[in-house]
Parts: C-alpha cells; structure tokens; sequence
C-alpha cells in the first residue's frame, strides 16, 4: 500500500468512529421524544446513512487491498468481509439488513416509520460499534505494514 492508501485507510476509519460517536450522541432519546422532533429524525437517518455507508467504503478498501474484491452492493460487501475474516460472519450477517436501511433512506423508495429509524439507531450504534472495535487491530496492522 502507498502512502496515499495508508491515509485513506485512516481517514476511513477515523470518520467512521466520529459517526458512531455522533449517533451515540442521539441514542438516549426516548422513542416519545424522538417522534414529535422532526429535525432530529432527520439528523438520525442522516446520520445512519452516513455511518453505514463509512462502514461499507472501509470494509471495500480493504478488500480490496487484501483480497482484490470489489463487492458490488452494500450487503454483498458485508458478507464478502464475514467470509474473509475481517469481521465475523455473524456481525456480517447482522449488518446486511443495516445495507437495506441505508438503500431505502438514500433512495426515498417508501416512508420510513419513524419509530423504525429509532430502533435502527441502537442496532446500527451495537453493531457498527462492534465493527469498529473488531476492525481495529486489523486498521492498525495494515497502517504499521505501511510505515515500514
């Protein structure tokens, strides 16, 4: 990896964390607050979309620095990284439906039920979290292969 790659991987990462960081920000809010404050709906499925799509453009680069494999959908990227070993196949499994999520509010194809966006913020939060922490080692092996 050239230098240029090792400041992706790390601007990837970073940006990553600093979405979990703000959505976890918004998770405290109960579901009655959370349904009368529109601008708040907003900034938590912006901030979902945002925080799944970070997670997907890390998990792509390094299968592709790794692997040479360029999934071609969100979901298909989060399993392709299960079956390679950068996350669990579990996690891969349970962040597929986060890649539909993030389809439906970049694509408006239907009215999300509001209620739904604020369940997803925990999910999303639990296992983009996990994510982050089971990238870490591998974040930080690929970054000291870079600097030798």
């Amino acid at each position: 990896m050239s230098p240029l790659k090792k400041v992706v991987l790390e601007r990837k990462y970073e940006h990553l964390l600093e979405l979990l960081d703000l959505l976890s920000a918004e998770a405290n809010t109960s579901l009655d607050e959370f349904l009368i404050d529109r601008r708040q709906q907003l900034l938590v499925e912006r901030l979902l979309h945002l925080s799944i799509e970070a997670a997907s453009d890390l998990l792509q680069h390094l299968l592709v620095q790794s692997f040479q494999s360029k999934p071609q959908t969100y979901a298909d990227t989060f399993l392709l990284a299960g079956q390679k070993g950068l996350i669990s196949i579990s996690l891969a499994q349970r962040l597929v439906p986060a890649a539909g999520l993030r389809n439906r509010l970049v694509h408006d194809y239907e009215a999300i039920d509001p209620s739904r966006i604020h369940a997803a913020m925990a999910i999303a939060g639990r296992d983009l979290g996990e994510l982050s922490e089971e990238l870490a080692p591998l974040v930080r092996q690929f970054i000291c292969r870079l600097e030798q």
